[in-house]
């Protein structure tokens, strides 16, 4: 798995780096305009992916770090991190201790 997480970053690198070619104005006319939309489209899709997870971010140690990180690599990045554990309740904790009386 870990494998597949780092050609999926590659591949994602690649991209953008294929976008900056575009931005250069080294690509053809048609396909400058195909990095454009697709690079639009991927940059919402990975700030809806920042905006969902951004409680899991929220509690690293380098959140810009790696909200950077989701903003290039989308889930990519998001899939291999742990959600914090939560805290438990008082009344999770009596409901519990009820369930074994």
């Amino acid at each position: 798995m870990k494998a597949l997480l780092i050609m999926g970053k590659a591949l994602a690198l690649v991209f953008w780096l294929v976008f900056g070619a575009a931005l250069a104005k080294r690509l053809g006319a048609p396909f400058e305009q195909l990095v454009y939309l697709l690079a639009a489209f991927l940059a919402l899709l990975h700030g809806v992916q920042l905006w969902l997870f951004s409680g899991l971010l929220s509690g690293r140690a380098n959140p810009w770090l790696d909200r950077l990180q989701v903003l290039l690599f989308g889930i990519f990045h998001l899939y291999p991190l742990k959600p914090l554990p939560q805290p438990e309740t008082a009344t999770d904790a009596a409901m519990e201790e009820a369930a074994h009386a």
